[in-house]
Parts: structure tokens; C-alpha cells; sequence
């Protein structure tokens, strides 16, 4: 696939995508990003204010990275609620949760981002990793994570950017839209699966908004306060915001 799907394959795209790339999923991971994603986790755990017994929602929680890091944060009585449409990802996250010093804390499950199956003001704070590019219906997954969010809970959402300084966004730009397919490729034949995966990246990356736009998204969400924290130059980019405690 060369282009967006139309919004109605791309769900079911997007989870087949992910079914078949879950078992090579974090190895990728940090060889895409030449090791990057750690620094990132690392700043996302810095920013996003994880409290003592918080109740989270990781929506498109993937293999688990960021359910692992909040449950360290949260104390015994904090737990991590993780959703995800691959349950491919999802049996990948779990043997790493199994494997954790914090099982106790963490719940994986099959959901979609755009229909959350939680109950109004459920959570405290809701985060996401580099999951937003993914979704059919970008307004309706942010509406979807205020709904679920107590009022004057959080949201903290990390994603690939655009950055802004030219002598950046020039080879990164360069790097993801060439060298990333060939890392794909590599792979694919490594794991003898396909490269449809990898030419994904740069193709749902591209169709992104950059982050005054997410961040204008996220207002128009119902979130307030919004701000942005840029991450390698703005290759990447947390969002943050928080729901009113009452309706604007």
C-alpha cells in the first residue's frame, strides 16, 4: 500500500498491519529510530505527571512499553489499563507485563480508540505512543479519550512530528520516507513477511498534523491548556492537556 486507505479499510488495514509486525515490533523499533525511543520514553516519563493510584488508559498500548513505565510510577494501589485493535501486539505486551515486577498493575485488552469500551470519567489520566497517525478518525479518537477522562484528569500523547528547523526536517525527512522503507525490507526478508508495514510509516507520518495542529485538534477535543514538548529537534513531539472540570 503506496497511499492512505480510505477510512473505512483503514482500521482493519492498520490491525493486520500490526498482527503481522508485532513479533519483530520492538527490535524495529529501535533500529528505525537509531535508539531514539528510549530517549523518548525517557521524556515522556519526565512530562507526563503520573500520580500515586492514578487510574490510566494507554490507548493503542501496543507491546506495553508505556504501560510498564506508568505502573512503576504508580504505587500499589495506581493501575494501567492498556487497549490495542492487534491482538498480536497485545500477546506480545503480555508475556512483557508477565515478565514485570508489575503484572498486579496492568490490564490488557482489545479496544478501538475510536469506540473506548469504559464508562464516562473513568481515568485520571490517558496517554498514547505514536498511535494517533493510526486511527481512522482523529477528532473522534481525541473526543473518545476527553469522554473517558475525569474532569480535571490529564491526557499525554506522544507522536512523530514535523519538525520545524530546516536543517532537521530536511534528512529526517530524507531518512523516513528512504531509509526507513529499506530497513523495511531488510526486515521483511529477514522474518520473510511483507514490506507493506514499513512503507506505512512514512505514508501515515506524512498525512499527520504537525503539532500546532494536533495541539489545535486537541482543543477543539475539549482539552485545555494544551502544550507541546518537542523531542529530537521536533522529530517527535508529547502533547499534553488537561479536561476542564467543568464544560467549556
Amino acid at each position: 500500500m503506496t497511499v492512505q486507505p480510505e477510512e473505512e479499510e483503514k482500521e482493519r488495514f492498520v490491525r493486520d498491519l500490526f498482527d503481522r509486525i508485532a513479533r519483530r515490533y520492538d527490535l524495529m523499533n529501535r533500529i528505525m529510530t537509531a535508539g531514539a525511543w528510549h530517549v523518548w520514553l525517557r521524556a515522556f516519563g519526565r512530562h507526563a505527571v503520573v500520580r500515586p493510584g492514578d487510574l490510566v488508559l494507554d490507548v493503542g498500548c501496543g507491546t506495553a512499553d508505556l504501560c510498564l513505565l506508568m505502573a512503576s510510577r504508580l504505587g500499589s494501589g495506581g493501575r494501567v489499563t492498556g487497549v490495542d485493535i492487534s491482538e498480536e501486539m497485545l500477546a506480545v505486551g503480555r508475556r512483557k507485563v508477565a515478565a514485570s515486577p508489575w503484572a498486579d498493575r496492568i490490564h490488557l485488552r482489545t479496544g478501538n480508540a475510536l469506540d473506548l469500551p469504559f464508562a464516562d470519567a473513568s481515568f485520571d489520566l490517558v496517554t498514547s505512543g505514536f498511535m494517533l497517525r493510526n486511527v481512522a478518525d482523529l477528532d473522534r479518537a481525541l473526543r473518545e479519550m476527553n469522554r473517558v477522562t475525569r474532569p480535571g484528569g490529564r491526557v499525554a500523547l506522544l507522536e512523530l512530528s514535523h519538525p520545524t528547523n530546516r536543517l532537521i526536517r530536511g534528512p529526517f525527512a530524507l531518512y523516513f520516507q528512504n531509509v526507513v522503507p529499506l530497513l523495511g525490507r531488510w526486515a521483511a526478508r529477514r522474518s520473510r513477511s511483507d514490506v507493506a508495514p514499513y512503507e506505512w510509516l512514512p505514508i501515515s507520518w506524512r498525512a499527520f498534523p504537525d503539532a500546532p495542529g494536533l495541539a489545535a485538534r486537541l482543543a477543539a477535543a475539549g482539552w485545555a491548556g494544551v502544550r507541546c514538548v518537542p523531542l529530537t529537534g521536533g522529530i517527535a513531539c508529547l502533547h499534553l492537556a488537561e479536561k476542564p472540570e467543568k464544560p467549556r
